[in-house]
């Protein structure tokens, strides 16, 4: 963030990828999502703790706290969250305190105690247990740990703390996900479906529109509580039925059919406005648990993300499109 002071006290969230993305740092285990863990390599375990190291050696150094709060380690890249508690000196800003750790774990790749990498069969990891050591490597040979630079994000809001522990702690369950339902986390394009071949971005279970029985859910903005309550049971009952609801799911009742059928995982067939950017490979949040267990289907009638769209609020010209898109994806009404 340009206008942000990198000496001020905050709290960051700090990610850093290996230099081409080489899996050294650790190998995902577990034989489920639920029980997905990473296990490191040495290396993986030397840059985790050259991470809290780095901090008590800051706060050495300049008198200023640094805490490491918590930290993720994933075969390709490491997230940590540091603590700033103190006004850094002017000359050791937030970039100067990663620099330092990641110059201290790329020597210690070189270093005897780790020896060079070699690619391993399972999974494309490498193997850190290799004969030769990388003290032996010519210097031309000898590359970086990490790539160049890292990505920060700034704590501002309440909240926001809890949330970055819990997506770090959810990143080896994704990773999981990921590499075991590639196809149904995968975007793709030109997706035809509908009665009038209707063309979208989809990612998810793309088998969802060929269900034979597929409802639109479409509720009015103005129900009361208790009218709400109807509806959710009333699409409930439907998607029990094995039917696959429909929707773009805006107005309140239809989001709250959406809550109820996302609980009890029942196939659902999710239009968004939001179009699915050049730079999406993969649904995140609760998209990636619903389109890779298989009960979600995200599709995009509308051009790729830009920013421009981002700052756009819905239309009620689009909330139209989308019902009448959703229209087109049903073959049943309400009984």
């Amino acid at each position: 963030m340009e206008t942000h002071d990198y000496t001020s006290s905050c709290i960051y969230l700090i990610t850093v990828t290996t230099e081409g993305r080489q899996r050294l740092l650790g190998k995902l285990v577990g034989d489920s999502a639920a029980t997905a863990a990473i296990e490191p390599t040495p290396l993986g375990a030397y840059v985790a703790e050259a991470f809290r190291q780095t901090a008590v050696e800051t706060t050495k150094k300049t008198g200023c706290r640094v805490q490491v709060l918590h930290y993720q380690i994933m075969p390709d890249h490491f997230h940590g969250i540091l603590y700033v508690r103190d006004t850094l000196p002017a000359n050791y800003a937030l970039g100067k305190i990663v620099a330092a750790w990641k110059s201290a774990c790329t020597h210690a790749l070189w270093a005897s105690s780790f020896c060079a990498p070699h690619l391993s069969a399972e999974n494309g990891t490498k193997d850190l247990s290799a004969s030769s050591s990388s003290r032996n490597l010519s210097s031309e040979h000898r590359t970086a740990l990490f790539s160049r630079g890292f990505n920060d994000r700034i704590l501002f809001r309440r909240g926001q703390l809890k949330t970055w522990v819990a997506y770090l702690d959810d990143n080896p369950r994704r990773l999981w996900l990921k590499w075991h339902f590639p196809d149904r986390l995968r975007k793709v394009y030109d997706f035809t479906a509908g009665t009038k071949g209707h063309r979208y971005t989809a990612v998810g279970n793309t088998f969802l529109v060929t269900y034979p029985e597929r409802l639109q859910v479409r509720c009015h903005r103005n129900l009361t509580e208790e009218q709400i309550q109807q509806e959710v049971e009333k699409y409930l009952r439907e998607a029990h039925r094995g039917t696959v609801l429909v929707s773009p799911f805006i107005s309140p009742a239809e989001k709250a059919v959406f809550e109820a059928c996302y609980r009890e995982r029942l196939p659902m067939i999710h239009i968004v406005n939001r179009g699915l950017d050049g730079k999406f490979n993969y649904p995140s949040g609760r998209d990636l648990s619903g389109c890779s267990d298989g009960f979600l289907l995200v599709l995009a009638p509308y051009a790729d993300y830009s920013a421009e769209t981002a700052a756009a609020r819905i239309t009620r010209a689009q909330c139209l499109d989308m019902n009448a898109y959703a229209a087109d994806l049903a073959t049943v009404t309400p009984a």
